[in-house]
């Protein structure tokens, strides 16, 4: 697939089958993933990936901790949607317009939402990307760049993704259950897997116009 084809197919994914996908294919997009750029060759990420009975405790987890109102508590801090600059409240406004009326009406749009987010969307992967605590905010970027790596991999490798904040919400317990350092802070989980024949999953969001985003000065 060309790279110009994987940029454009690349979408959110948020319903997987059951499929699984073999260590072989996994090794192959994390290995390509490794050719992000990173400042000074730093190379900072580390990629814990959850399958199976890990992956099937962690979603366990996290519904206890739903059960009893917590939200969590993630290494990243979060903002209200609110305290967001105007033009990003616009385009996520925007976003949750459309996706709300891609399906027949409100209360179909809320349960298959809420379900594919509590249950972190079926995937049978995910790829939790870690960067050390000893790193200054430009790792964070570094992460960033190696997750789109990532992701248009995948999709190359005819998968899909999904990179969340809802799946890294309790560092405590991805911790606990994937055995990863507690000096090592969880930037994002990118579930992974064969898209699902659902309408949630031929949903596409808009981009803004490039005059509104490429600014040229002579």
């Amino acid at each position: 697939m060309e790279l110009q084809d994987a940029i454009n197919r690349r979408h959110s994914v948020r319903q997987f089958t059951d499929q699984p996908v073999g260590k072989q294919t996994i090794t192959k997009i994390v290995e390509l993933a490794q050719r992000a750029p990173s400042w000074v060759n730093s190379q900072p990420w580390q990629v814990y990936c959850a399958t199976g009975k890990a992956l099937q405790a962690i979603k366990d987890a996290y519904r206890e901790q739903d059960a009893t109102g917590n939200h969590g508590n993630p290494d990243l801090a979060v903002m209200s949607r609110e305290d967001w600059d105007s033009q990003a409240q616009a385009n996520m406004k925007q976003w949750r317009h459309e996706i709300v009326h891609h399906f027949a009406d409100f209360d179909e749009a809320h349960a298959k939402m809420t379900q594919a987010s509590e249950s972190l969307y079926d995937s049978p992967v995910i790829l939790y990307i870690t960067i050390p605590q000893n790193t200054p905010d430009w790792s964070i970027f570094d992460a960033g760049l190696f997750a789109e790596n990532l992701m248009l991999v995948a999709t190359a490798e005819g998968l899909g993704t999904i990179p969340t904040y809802n799946s890294v919400r309790f560092p405590a317990i991805l911790h606990r259950v994937l055995g990863v350092p507690e000096n090592e802070r969880f930037i994002v989980g990118v579930s992974l897997g064969y898209p699902a024949k659902t309408t949630i999953n031929t949903y596409r969001s808009a981009r803004q116009p490039i005059e509104e985003t490429l600014h040229f000065k002579n």
